[in-house]
């Protein structure tokens, strides 16, 4: 076995914890963003739902057309819903899957690197290989997808049967 570079073993270590502490900022980042936009967007659905019943009577004139207030608040909701998947999908969830990608690199490059008899680097791919990108794309549009036809369930039912 080689001579150890301690300067150059000091670098791959901060960058290895760098790598790690940015996964975990961006984890939960858009951990908080999803559980604080969906309460939310839950809340607005429930004041949609408060009016409805102590304002049985009151419509929006819109092109002719009659739309319980209602209407406009789950509209603003789902309108909510779609910026806070947008921002998530297109944006946080992008950085911390390049955050991945970094320590798949650093894993792959000091596979065979122990100390003691124990590897260095691996955690990532190994979370990695559990949860797939494609899994985990999958289970963000589904948690996305539930309030989201919620809201559009109660826009239809307000704007094709709602009758006070």
């Amino acid at each position: 076995m080689g001579k150890v570079n301690i300067k150059e073993t000091e670098l791959l270590l901060k960058e290895w914890e760098t790598v790690i502490s940015t996964q975990m900022h961006f984890n939960e980042m858009i951990i908080r963003a999803r559980t604080t936009g969906v309460s939310v967007v839950m809340a607005v659905y429930g004041a949609a739902a408060l009016a409805i019943g102590q304002y049985p009577g009151k419509f929006l004139k819109i092109s002719g057309s009659q739309f319980h207030v209602s209407t406009a608040i789950i509209f603003f909701g789902l309108c909510l819903l779609l910026a806070i998947f947008f921002m998530d999908i297109f944006y946080y969830y992008r950085l911390l899957l390049g955050a991945v990608e970094r320590g798949i690199q650093i894993d792959n490059a000091f596979q065979g690197r122990k100390i003691g008899g124990t590897a260095l680097f691996g955690m990532t791919t190994l979370i990695s290989k559990k949860v797939s990108e494609c899994r985990s794309t999958f289970l963000v549009v589904i948690f996305y997808a539930i309030p989201f036809v919620i809201g559009i369930l109660a826009l239809i039912y307000l704007i094709f049967s709602y009758c006070p």
